[in-house]
């Protein structure tokens, strides 16, 4: 429902009920949506999937932590709201921000899952400790529309390594459409990091790797090495720091993981 991928709402509600009954629905987490969109998605999810059922959401806080006042409680029917993410926008002071969108949070009821999204800008490390410090989830931006929303290997291994050393667990948004790195050659379209590249540096930052040994991971391009020796116990280390990332075609990461072994669809 997002750039570039801008599904309508009934196209994308139907996809995601597609997934969540496919052989790899574990991978496959709430339906990220505008908040301004929750009744449309809440109807065209009961016009899906009947009336006694409702689609788990992830809903996108576009008003700051006054948005996030006015999501508390808010429940359209067909529609379960079981996170919300909030991006500060206050780029001169991102600590402070951060402050009042934790105050705020506070609100919202204790199952939801509230992920705060932290711009690379000043005050971010400080912005990253208040977010820890309350028991919240970061967020963080891997690509974009624009080359320039797409972070380069340095700084995007500097954010990884801050949020681990914090112990602060995230998910990721935008970009990461494929398993490993992709490129254009049409300058106006910006290279996009891989999703095992980055898996693969928060598991060496986890184990002591510096940045430049993380920041080397994401520049590899060869599936086989990420996955060598991939197995359980690593897995499950990653996971709880990166808890998500979100994707607008689930379908390429999926074929991504079968092509280099890491999922097997049934025969």
């Amino acid at each position: 429902m997002f750039p570039p991928g801008n599904a309508d709402v009934p196209d994308a509600v139907r996809a995601h009920q597609d997934y969540r009954g496919a052989w790899f629905a574990t991978l496959i987490g709430p339906l990220v949506v505008p908040d301004s969109r929750l009744v449309e998605v809440g109807r065209a999810h009961r016009e899906v999937a009947g009336t006694g059922a409702a689609v788990n959401v992830s809903v996108i806080n576009t008003s700051g932590a006054g948005g996030l006042l006015s999501l508390a409680g808010r429940q359209p029917p067909g529609v379960r709201v079981v996170a919300v993410e909030s991006a500060l926008r206050d780029l001169d002071d991102l600590a402070g921000n951060a402050k009042r969108v934790v105050s705020a949070a506070t609100a919202l009821d204790e199952a939801v899952s509230v992920y705060v999204e932290i711009p690379y800008a000043p005050g971010w490390e400080r912005a990253v400790e208040t977010v820890e410090a309350a028991g919240l989830f970061g967020k963080i931006r891997t690509g974009g529309l624009e080359p320039a929303d797409s972070p380069s290997t340095g700084q995007l291994s500097r954010q990884l390594s801050v949020l681990v050393e914090a112990d602060l667990p995230f998910k990721a948004t935008a970009g990461l459409h494929h398993a490993w790195p992709t490129s254009s050659s049409d300058p106006t379209h910006p290279r996009q990091h891989g999703f095992l590249n980055v898996l693969a540096a928060v598991e060496a930052l986890v184990e002591g790797a510096a940045e430049d040994d993380a920041a080397e991971l994401l520049q590899r391009s060869d599936p086989q090495v990420l996955v060598s020796s991939w197995d359980g116990a690593r897995g499950q280390r990653v996971r709880r720091r990166m808890r998500s990332f979100g994707c607008c075609g689930v379908l390429d990461p999926v074929n991504d993981l079968v092509s280099v072994g890491l999922l097997t669809p049934p025969v």
